[in-house]
Parts: C-alpha cells; structure tokens; sequence
C-alpha cells in the first residue's frame, strides 16, 4: 500500500525523534509506534511494513464490530507519512482551508474535493446529531462561524484528528431556502506535517467517522 522508500526511512529514523516530533508512542518490544487518529489508536511496524489496529479485547461491540477490517489505505497513509513529516511544532490555533494550505489551492478539487457534502447529507435535519458524533470522537465545542449564505444554525467542534493536526468541522442545518452545508478547516500549521494527499486522506477519515457515529 505504501511506497518501499517511505518504509525504509521510518525504519532508519531513531524513534525518539519520531516521537519527539509527532508525539506518538513507540512501544521497543514490538517495535511499533502508536499513533492517535480521531479516538482510534493504530499500530504502525516499520520491521513488518504494516498498519494495523490493537488487539480489541476490552473494546465495545461498536468498535470491535467496525475495527474488525483491517485498516484501509487512508489509514496507511495518514499513519506512515505523518511520522515520517511531522515537526515539533504546536497548533498556532488559525483556522484555514485546505485550499490556503501550500499546494492545496491546486489539489483540492475534483475527486480531491474533500467528503463534506456526505457529512451535511448525514446530518442536515441532525444537528444534534452532528454534535453527539463530534463530541464521541473528541471534538471539542468551538464558537461556530457565520453561515455564508445565511442565518442558520449551526455548530462546530475542534476535532483531534492527529496529535498535531486539529481539525475544525462545522455543519450548518438545511432550511426552508437552504440546503446543509459542512465545512471542514485545518490548524495553519497542517501543511508543516503532511502534504496535500495526506491532509485529503486525513479529512476522508473524519468524515467517514463521524458519519459512522451518527447512529
């Protein structure tokens, strides 16, 4: 799933830097890191080239039931390329679009839109909805923005979708003259620790998780 080269540098990388950097967990005996997306926790082994879930014993049926996949590419991706890129560098707490991200004006367009219209189909009548799957995968209550188009409400969530890289979603309802709309924008510093194709495959697991949780 993932480029050779990629495994070969993560194995050469001493993991204190790695963890140092992403903030990660490296465990030595099995030699993999331990990395936070959202509430998951993946398991990344450079000697074996794998990503995988940790054992589920303890986990509730909801998720032993969606973790009973192995995880998919985006996951891979999201896992391997953050480690290898992330910067020690905190959250400076500006929210911008992944079109002002560097290269993002460019690649975000097309297939490479990213998923908020299935998050605003999910939840359109459903704020509370929205609000109840924010809140299940860590999301914090943020002041929500003004809708564009017009007075709707509206609700919005820090969500912690990499220890590095928050990510702030928003959904304004449907109404009489407007349809729902999602939104989902990055911390300024996202661009520091992944590129465009990562950020893409990270905003497609948000997405997806939260309409998961929507229940």
């Amino acid at each position: 799933m993932i480029d050779a080269t990629h495994w070969e540098k993560l194995r050469a990388m001493d993991p204190r830097d790695v963890t140092a950097r992403s903030l990660a967990d490296y465990d030595a005996p099995s030699a993999q890191y331990r990395l936070r997306i959202l509430t998951d926790e993946v398991r990344i082994s450079p000697e074996k080239r794998t990503v995988a879930w940790p054992p589920s014993a303890g986990a509730g049926a909801a998720t032993a039931l969606r973790t009973a996949k192995p995880p998919g590419f985006n996951y891979w991706l999201v896992s391997v390329v953050y480690l290898l890129s992330a910067k020690a560098l905190p959250p400076k707490g500006e929210w911008v679009s992944a079109t002002s991200l560097p290269y993002g004006e460019f690649f975000f367009r097309g297939p490479h839109a990213l998923a908020t219209e299935a998050v605003a189909a999910a939840f359109a009548d459903r704020p509370e909805a929205f609000e109840r799957a924010a809140e299940a995968l860590g999301g914090k209550r943020w002041p929500a923005a003004p809708c564009p188009e017009h007075s709707r409400r509206g609700g919005a969530f820090v969500l912690p979708a990499l220890p590095r890289v928050p990510m702030l979603a928003q959904l304004w309802e449907r109404d009489e003259e407007f349809p729902a709309r999602a939104s989902f924008l990055f911390d300024s510093t996202a661009g520091d620790h992944l590129m465009v194709d990562a950020i893409w495959s990270l905003s497609a697991i948000v997405a997806k998780r939260l309409v998961e949780s929507a229940g």
